[in-house]
């Protein structure tokens, strides 16, 4: 086996550890009786599956060859190894492939979400989702739907770790009232604070996340049209966390904040 350098883009380690993981069980094979087939130590199969060392790239295509995985999957899962030693990693929506933003929200010890625009899913009221709708001219029947679905998803992400959102108050405007005092009371949950940003101290500047994860490694996510680019080059990172900083100093609790 061999070793890889240190410090690997955090979102793909974490989306290739778990995308091994599931090629293993996927075959109802234990972690031991794998490792003993593959010749290779059970400690170092378990690394590889929780993020905490990264396999060499021969290593990775050894597990997928000997589980027989699809085609089009061990090209997935061979593209994320190759992705680790590049500081940026690009995560495409419109292919159904979550793994990457998955893992990351599943795993960070700490979130830093800024909201300029629009009012993180998680907290949207089935109000800020209607006025959303009802502004692209959806029908009733469409617009019933899309709430359905909306409350499907809040259900299936949930909150992990602690998480500190700064919203935009502009992202309010399409339910003020409701989605306010929707705020508000998330602002009490355990483990979340979320803030208003006045619109005097908002500036142009588009939405980002960032995850700690253990030993404050940070990563910043981006999103871009159908695209999740994740950012763990240590200047850049800096760069997003001195700004989150600067926002929530010009923040306002949900209880406190007024509209002009």
């Amino acid at each position: 086996m061999r070793m890889t350098k240190a410090n690997p883009c955090l979102p793909s380690l974490l989306a290739l550890s778990t995308s091994l993981r599931s090629a293993r069980t996927a075959e109802g094979l234990g972690l031991r009786r794998l490792a003993h087939k593959l010749g290779i130590p059970a400690q170092a199969l378990s690394l590889w599956e929780t993020g905490k060392r990264a396999p060499a790239i021969e290593d990775v295509a050894h597990v997928l060859g000997f589980l027989r995985v699809s085609p089009e999957e061990y090209d997935r899962i061979m593209r994320l190894r190759r992705q680790l030693e590049n500081p940026i990693s690009i995560e495409t929506l419109d292919a159904g492939s979550t793994s990457q933003r998955r893992a990351m929200e599943e795993l960070a010890m700490r979130t830093f979400e800024w909201a300029p625009h629009v009012v993180p899913e998680q907290l949207q009221t089935p109000h800020y989702i209607q006025a959303i709708a009802q502004g692209h001219a959806v029908g009733p029947d469409d617009l019933d739907q899309a709430v359905f679905e909306h409350q499907v998803r809040q259900l299936d992400q949930g909150w992990t770790g602690h998480r500190t959102v700064l919203v935009g108050a502009a992202a309010l405007a399409p339910a003020i009232d409701p989605q306010l005092q929707a705020l508000r009371a998330a602002a009490n949950l355990p483990g979340l604070v979320v803030k208003i940003v006045p619109p005097s101290v908002a500036k142009a500047i588009d939405p980002f996340t960032i995850y700690e994860g253990q030993g404050k490694v940070f990563t910043v996510a981006l999103r871009h049209q159908d695209n999740i680019i994740f950012v763990s080059e240590p200047d850049a990172v800096q760069g997003y966390r001195s700004t989150f900083k600067a926002l929530e100093r010009g923040s306002v609790a949900c209880a406190d904040f007024r509209f002009p």
